[in-house]
């Protein structure tokens, strides 16, 4: 598809007549909802193409308002009016391809594909705006041509597009808990064509954040997911952990602090926060504020001896312990480490949350070759190893620039028993 297309508008007819007898015989055309910024339009009969007067998005008539001539062949389209179903040439997993995206990977099998526009084209709306002027429709493509809709590119990618083929507007699909984000949040059009799970899990804190908006939709649906994550469990034992890669600014931080607060109402006092700089323990305790968990103390593992913490000299029984990477590999003169004193303070039976803040700093346990592997990445690696109960978040807009950065990733479940891949060497192929 590489010429622009044109969404389709949402209907609002809640008990008129065949949209053709509707359209005609008013004489006042019929009223649809702008794809773009959902006001109610009035179009004059005859008109299949429009432009929203308050967004200026062009768009066409749904199907079931066309005029009866140019209604004979069905339109390709998805659930969302905005996207197409595709299916993949090598897989055979069907796509939700937003209109206007020529080129895109398989999410599934991540092959190249491309849409091979004349295979499709008596699927795709007309262009013309009056009806007189439409041409006979061309029979329906055979089922086996359909199949071969996404075709593998076998030529250089094209340079030119649209940034508006590029991205898509996010939001959470089947949450509707919490006030829209305050700034706009768009993902990759190929990552919009991949629905998230079923949310099964029930936020304690959810009448919280729904009566202080504190944490916007987006933020909750981390949330929920994250929780839902942890209560699964990987083939070798461990906890299942979740990723956090949203890009900088969404508010990682607060969101964060929404889930130790949620763990805090089920009984689960204790959190490990690391991080890159001791500054931002005091980020961590404006989050923690924002959330409404001023009850939950926040303590900078660089102000504290190496000695035990829940003793009686250092008293830290519960709350959040906030440290760096550098201290997670720092020990004293007598050889104590502090990453020895965390594991101490968490316990074995430990199954609160251990979050790697800017995670990307431990991407380097697996080194380019000739290189080391850094010890950031083996104590990152040692501490998930020594708490298999914990409830792991990694969280980094670049949380890898490559497939050898995932190393330390071991929560979520790529590679090892039970998944594709043996293990990360054979991950990495």
């Amino acid at each position: 598809m590489g010429q622009q297309s044109v969404p389709t508008p949402s209907v609002t007819l809640p008990s008129l007549p065949p949209p053709s007898a509707s359209s005609s015989e008013s004489g006042g055309g019929c009223q649809v909802r702008c794809a773009g910024c959902k006001m109610i339009l009035t179009v004059a009969p005859g008109l299949t193409e429009f432009v929203c007067p308050t967004c200026q998005l062009p768009q066409m008539l749904p199907p079931e308002l066309m005029p009866q001539q140019q209604r004979s062949s069905a339109l390709a389209h998805g659930i969302d009016p905005t996207k197409i179903q595709l299916p993949c040439a090598h897989c055979k997993a069907i796509l939700n391809v937003p209109h206007g995206l020529s080129r895109f990977s398989c999410p599934q099998c991540g092959i190249d594909l491309a849409v091979d526009v004349s295979k499709i084209r008596q699927f795709l709306p007309q262009s013309s705006s009056h009806p007189a002027a439409l041409r006979p429709p061309a029979p329906p493509l055979p089922e086996e041509e359909v199949n071969e809709v996404a075709i593998e590119v076998e030529r250089e990618e094209d340079e030119g597009g649209m940034a508006g083929e590029t991205f898509m507007d996010y939001r959470p699909p089947k949450l509707s808990i919490g006030p829209p984000h305050p700034d706009p949040i768009v993902e990759t059009s190929s990552l919009s064509a991949v629905q998230p799970p079923e949310p099964t899990y029930d936020l304690t804190i959810k009448e919280d954040l729904e009566n202080s908006k504190t944490l916007s939709c987006l933020q909750i649906e981390t949330l929920v997911y994250a929780c839902q994550r942890h209560l699964q469990f990987l083939p070798n034992g461990t906890r299942a952990g979740f990723f956090v890669g949203d890009g900088a600014g969404v508010g990682k931080g607060r969101t964060i602090a929404g889930l130790i607060w949620e763990n805090w109402h089920h009984d689960r006092r204790k959190a490990l926060w690391i991080s890159v700089g001791s500054d931002l323990k005091f980020d961590a305790r404006r989050d923690m504020d924002d959330v409404g968990a001023m009850c939950v103390e926040v303590h900078a593992l660089n102000k504290l001896p190496y000695s035990k913490l829940d003793s009686k000299s250092v008293g830290v029984r519960e709350g959040v312990v906030f440290s760096t990477y550098s201290s997670l590999i720092a020990s004293s003169e007598k050889g104590r480490s502090r990453l020895q004193q965390l594991v101490q303070w968490c316990g074995p039976e430990f199954d609160g949350l251990v979050i790697f803040d800017e995670c990307h700093k431990a991407k380097n346990l697996v080194p380019e070759a000739g290189g080391q592997p850094t010890r950031t990445g083996e104590a990152v690696l040692e501490i998930q190893a020594r708490l298999p109960q914990a409830r792991v978040v990694y969280c980094s807009a670049t949380g890898a620039s490559e497939p050898r950065n995932m190393a330390y990733m071991v929560r979520l479940g790529l590679w090892g028993a039970g998944t594709s891949f043996l293990n990360f060497r054979d991950f990495l192929g």
